[in-house]
């Protein structure tokens, strides 16, 4: 191992300002121990965003950022551009950040590459997964549910009732994002 290798590191992608599922993610046990935590992308748009960006950040340099397309969407918005982006939720989001959180995410890098021990130099980016295995943290789905409602968020109970009551599973996240990385239909699971 070389000194500067990294032993374990936990890998989180499109948490989108649920602060619910991101604590319950970041209590399993892999996740705590882990040596670093890559978060990977679409971080803050969302209902909490401010609490998940400051949840992340108090974590120190245990966190390795990588930008998403939302945030680069959220950067533009707290910005006063636009996006064709139609998520009633990404203009709230980002009206809700302070600008210490505007130039974080506006600094982020994309992609980011880590010396792991046992794999060498890893490539860590925002993008469609290869692998059809999706790990899932419980949480109490209601309280989020509810919580998003209390938030404010313009059509926050519709927002909640398809991004958190019912999430894709894996199969259905390849077969949506697989073509985009040039992988043809026929070899995604259905």
């Amino acid at each position: 191992m070389t000194p500067t290798a990294i032993r374990t590191v936990a890998v989180l992608s499109d948490i989108h300002g649920v602060a619910p599922a991101l604590d319950a993610v970041l209590t399993e046990p892999d996740v705590a121990a882990a040596e670093r935590i890559v978060v990977t992308g679409d971080i803050a748009a969302g209902p909490h965003p401010v609490d998940v960006l400051d949840r992340l950040v108090d974590l120190g340099e245990r966190v390795v950022w990588v930008r998403g397309n939302a945030d680069r969407e959220l950067v533009t918005l707290a910005r006063g551009g636009t996006t064709i982006i139609p998520d009633p939720i990404g203009p709230w989001a980002a009206q809700q950040l302070p600008d210490r959180h505007v130039a974080l995410l506006a600094d982020l890098p994309h992609p980011v590459t880590l010396q792991l021990d046992g794999f060498g130099a890893v490539l860590f980016c925002h993008g469609t997964p290869r692998d059809a295995q999706l790990r899932t943290t419980l949480f109490d789905v209601e309280a989020a549910c509810a919580g998003i409602v209390a938030t404010g968020c313009p059509e926050a109970e519709a927002w909640a009732d398809f991004f958190v009551r019912s999430p894709a599973g894996d199969a259905q996240a390849l077969s949506t994002f697989a073509p985009r990385d040039g992988r043809d239909a026929d070899v995604v699971p259905r």
